[in-house]
């Protein structure tokens, strides 16, 4: 079983062990009926460690994604320092449940003090349809424990253009209950996924084999 240190960047990275923001998604549509496919298996196997991340399928780095990263770049080193001295950039947030994965939250920042978590997106869309794109994620980090999380919406052209919206995200009880309900189940399918990934295995040695 893979466990997740206090400071396991490459797990964090690679997405073994655990299941954080980015599969917020996943866990809220299990909790609202979703019917699991290989992938959906496979993704669970690797949290719980037992496939490797290779078994992942690779997601392409794509522009938006370099310009998202120059943004968080932008807003921590020219934005944040001036009023926000507090901000730990990222910071993991973790909440144990006993029979799954580390359930983690990467917060690109986060104020201790106050609980509060910045979630930062850099996107030519709305403020509205950001939040409503994000919506799991964004309540994620609240069934993690956050006190407040805030949306920081960059639009426009970096450096010289940029126009940043912020957005407090509310607590939605149902979206909450819905997670649990999804967490729940993963549990309850917890023998079948390590049968999956025994398969999964099994049919690799096989192909070896030949």
């Amino acid at each position: 079983m893979i466990t997740l240190g206090a400071m396991d960047w490459t797990n964090v990275q690679n997405r073994s062990g655990y299941l954080g923001g980015t599969d917020a998604a996943l866990v809220g549509r299990i909790g609202g009926g979703l019917r699991i496919n290989l992938e959906h298996y496979i993704r669970l196997a690797v949290a719980y460690g037992d496939l490797p991340r290779r078994y992942l399928r690779e997601v392409p780095k794509t522009e938006a994604m370099e310009a998202g990263h120059r943004f968080e770049d932008y807003f921590f080193e020219e934005i944040a320092p001036g009023g926000m001295p507090h901000i730990e950039r990222q910071h993991i947030l973790r909440r144990p449940m006993e029979g799954l994965p580390a359930l983690i939250a990467h917060a690109d920042g986060y104020d201790a003090a106050r609980g509060v978590v910045l979630e930062l997106k850099f996107s030519r869309y709305h403020t509205a349809d950001v939040t409503e794109r994000y919506r799991w994620q964004l309540q994620w980090y609240y069934f993690l424990g956050a006190e407040r999380v805030r949306l920081v919406h960059g639009s426009g052209t970096l450096p010289e253009d940029v126009r940043i919206a912020f957005r407090t995200v509310k607590k939605d009880p149902e979206a909450q209950a819905q997670l649990l309900r999804g967490l729940y189940r993963i549990k309850e399918m917890r023998p079948r996924i390590r049968e999956v990934a025994e398969m999964i295995e099994l049919r690799e040695i096989g192909n070896d084999e030949k």
